[in-house]
């Protein structure tokens, strides 16, 4: 037996030693609750959970997006609900106004009654916004630049990829235009001569008494209210004069192509004399002529182009669809149309990188839904009237079906994020948290091992002493 090096007792506080990190580690998994609280607990689980704790978060953050999404959409869409309601107060109008029994004075009441309602649009437009981002103005919506300032890009559908699309006027739009004989002068209307004249079934009395003044300025405010210009000319209607001047009267249609129409009607044939016009004249206005280029990265060759005034619209398979206003009066315009993707708003909806949604919303305008002119003078005008709005109203459907479609989309994908949420968590709590019944158990059988390593460490001191036997 030996009393310098006690090597029983040196055994047991080894023991002691190593069962007392076992209790100090089993402690730090209770407290944190956390099985791996050190990269020497287990290096690969940390590395693996360190990612899925990146990617939880994201998903977190992809989940609050997917929200805003929503919240994005339903926000335009209650733009939306009320231009609907809007275009429905217009579309009665229009069917009042197409009935015959009305006066002017109550036309003018309509009339005034549509324009304040298409301000409203306008006003709907620029007013619908979140996070200070206009929704319904067109911003969202692809971008393009023209490298002719005469072509502007007023719609561009989602199917349109990026790249450069070619595209010339060879022809421009023409108003509807009718040289008259009206000039200044010291004429009066007589009693033969006086009568009504009908422009687009809008009438106008010319009464006796009247000087060739008078006419040009009644003839002036009543056919403004049908988008009829009236002016004096001395270059054929190039550039206006001044009534006194003595140069020729003409009519002109404030709007551009085939569909502008100056149809004439005077009953009486004195009165045709006088003013210098023809019972049954009639003239109509010319659309531009447009061609486009099929090209690699532009328009391909299964693509199409109508004209209506000056607006020009490309279509082609799979909804590719392309809407351009040309200058008015400008023709000989090859341009080239960069379309870029900046315009509509990304919804970051995952965790990784190219997870996201476009949400694209085109302008929605009065002028974007072609009622920013709406005339309700005559039967005729507010039947086309009625067709302009039944065609926005198409419009504005298929907008609010688009975005009905963007909402359940992001609903499905929120969904799916919480799904994918709850089972990385699940895997990552598997390997970071603690089982505490396990753990708890190791911690008692280890605080067990430690009583019993005192107990041992205290005998084995102990043991020495015996040696005093011998001396005795």
């Amino acid at each position: 037996m030996r009393i310098n090096h006690n090597s029983l007792a040196l055994n047991a506080s080894d023991h002691f030693a190593k069962i007392n990190k076992n209790i100090a580690k089993s402690m730090e998994r209770l407290s944190s609750g956390y099985k791996i609280t050190s990269p020497a607990d287990d290096a690969a689980g940390l590395a693996i959970s360190t990612k899925m704790k990146a990617q939880i978060r994201g998903l977190d953050r992809a989940s609050l997006n997917s929200n805003d999404g929503i919240s994005v959409i339903q926000t335009a869409e209650g733009g939306l609900n009320e231009i609907h309601s809007i275009l429905a107060r217009m579309r009665e109008l229009a069917v009042k106004a197409a009935n015959d029994v009305l006066s002017e004075d109550d036309q003018d009441s309509i009339q005034e009654e549509i324009d304040s309602l298409r301000d409203e649009i306008d006003q709907i437009v620029d007013t619908t916004a979140f996070n200070d981002q206009k929704l319904l103005n067109g911003d969202m919506t692809r971008r393009s630049l023209s490298s002719d300032r005469n072509i502007k890009t007023s719609y561009i559908s989602e199917a349109v990829n990026t790249g450069v699309y070619t595209l010339s006027v060879t022809d421009a739009a023409e108003q509807a235009s009718l040289a008259t004989g009206i000039t200044s002068g010291g004429a009066t209307i007589t009693e033969e001569q006086a009568g009504t004249i009908t422009v687009n079934g809008f009438s106008v009395d010319i009464t006796e008494g009247m000087t060739m003044a008078e006419v040009f300025d009644t003839m002036q405010t009543h056919l403004f209210k049908i988008g009829v210009d009236v002016f004096a000319s001395a270059d054929g209607g190039n550039t206006e004069a001044d009534f006194t001047s003595g140069a020729p009267v003409y009519l002109r249609t404030q709007g551009y192509g085939s569909g502008e129409k100056l149809n004439i009607g005077i009953g009486n044939a004195n009165l045709a004399a006088a003013l210098g016009m023809a019972d049954g004249a009639s003239v109509s206005g010319k659309d531009c002529v447009a061609t486009i280029t099929s090209e690699e990265g532009g328009f391909s060759k299964t693509a199409s182009v109508s004209t209506k005034g000056n607006e020009i619209r490309v279509v082609d398979r799979n909804g590719f669809e392309m809407t351009f206003d040309a200058e008015p009066g400008v023709s000989g315009i090859d341009t080239k149309v960069e379309v870029l993707s900046a315009g509509p708003m990304i919804i970051q909806t995952g965790a990784n990188s190219g997870e996201q949604v476009s949400l694209d919303i085109p302008l929605v305008s009065a002028k974007g839904l072609h009622v920013d002119k709406l005339i309700m003078y005559t039967h005729e005008h507010a039947s086309a009237a009625i067709e302009a709005i039944d065609e926005a109203v198409k419009k504005v459907s298929a907008i609010r079906s688009k975005l009905g479609a963007y909402e359940n989309r992001l609903d499905d994908i929120y969904d799916n994020l919480e799904v994918q949420n709850e089972s990385i968590t699940a895997a990552y709590s598997r390997i970071m948290d603690t089982d505490m019944a396990e753990e708890m158990t190791n911690y008692t059988q280890q605080d067990v091992l430690a009583q019993a390593a005192i107990s041992m460490m205290k005998r084995s001191n102990e043991r020495p002493e015996s040696i005093l036997q011998l001396l005795q």
